[in-house]
């Protein structure tokens, strides 16, 4: 019997040993929800790794916690990424989060309450808020030049915080401005006019993506691809059967309790590479606002580490 005992400490030690350990910083956004599911439902275990999920308030602590080492990947969005990377070749793209389709997109602009602004014609010459250098000022310049606007129709001014620019918009300090879901919801519950969503397009213009620190893709390729074996079963857990999973979303999508019951839960797609088509959008945008130089789609995409290889 102690002999069995020991057999079953080595093994058990063994197995603990050879699990190797992730750590993933993420935004509270309902993007995030398939890691929580799949720490929840224990599949990075049954793949064989340790995750541990590092919540952040701001892409900036994210992105410092990233650079320094301190976390192995993110939840990031294609425009910040870049930035973050400058072609240095320090982080990878590793896989498409939300954004596959337009159905899946976030953002809205919207007009302030008392603006008499109704349509989106009637956001020329006007002052629109938004954060500039992020993935908010590529969504309005793609979703303005979708309506036919050019660039010398369109003032935009730099109101960073999200909170604060959904209260200079009920306010009317601003007379408009473009937000994310939840607070273009919460805007349009207090009076806010939506003026255009970037669901209401052709195409997908705002995506989330999978991040991961070049190192770690190259020391801990077996880890990366058991990651995201378990990451797709949380997809296909939470497709499956969404609402489940409600609780969940509106926990770390920050949905305000009014909105709760009825919040369409998104369609997760299941982890793949960001596609070329995505990205070059993008890094064009960036490049021709003079904010990085072009940066090939090869030189940040990563598109084998699903297996491992």
């Amino acid at each position: 019997m102690k002999r069995i005992t020991l057999i079953l400490s080595i093994l058990f030690i063994a197995t603990t040993v050879h699990a190797e350990d992730l750590k993933i910083g993420l935004l509270q956004i309902e993007d995030s929800v398939p890691f929580y599911v799949a720490q929840e439902e224990g599949f990075f275990t049954q793949e064989g790794i340790n995750v541990e999920l590092i919540p952040f308030l701001s892409a900036l602590e994210r992105d410092s916690a990233l650079t320094a080492g301190a976390i192995d990947g993110a939840i990031s969005d294609p425009i910040g990424a870049i930035l973050l990377d400058k072609g240095q070749g320090r982080i990878k793209i590793t896989s498409l989060g939300l954004g596959k389709t337009p159905a899946e997109g976030v953002f809205a602009i919207l007009s302030a309450p008392n603006s008499g602004i109704e349509t989106i014609a009637g956001l020329k010459n006007t002052e629109i808020a938004v954060s500039n250098s992020t993935i908010i000022e590529y969504v309005t310049d793609r979703l303005l030049e979708a309506q036919g606007f050019s660039g010398d129709e369109v003032r935009k001014i730099e109101v960073k915080k999200m909170p604060i620019r959904m209260q200079m918009l009920l306010s009317g300090s601003v007379k408009a401005a473009t937000l994310p879901e939840p607070l273009a919801s919460i805007a349009a519950g207090k009076g806010a006019h939506i003026l255009i969503r970037d669901t209401d397009t052709g195409q997908s213009l705002s995506q989330t993506v999978i991040i991961f620190r070049s190192e770690t893709l190259i020391e801990s390729k077996e880890a990366v691809a058991s990651l995201f074996r378990a990451y797709g079963r949380a997809v296909d857990a939470i497709n499956g059967t969404p609402d489940t999973y409600r609780s969940l979303v509106v926990e770390k999508g920050r949905i305000p309790p009014f909105m709760a019951k009825d919040y369409p839960i998104a369609t997760y797609p299941a982890p793949e590479p960001f596609s070329r088509e995505l990205y070059e959008p993008a890094a064009s945008w960036l490049a021709g606002k003079g904010l990085v130089e072009h940066v090939p789609y090869e030189d940040i995409v990563a598109t084998d580490y699903m297996n491992g290889n």
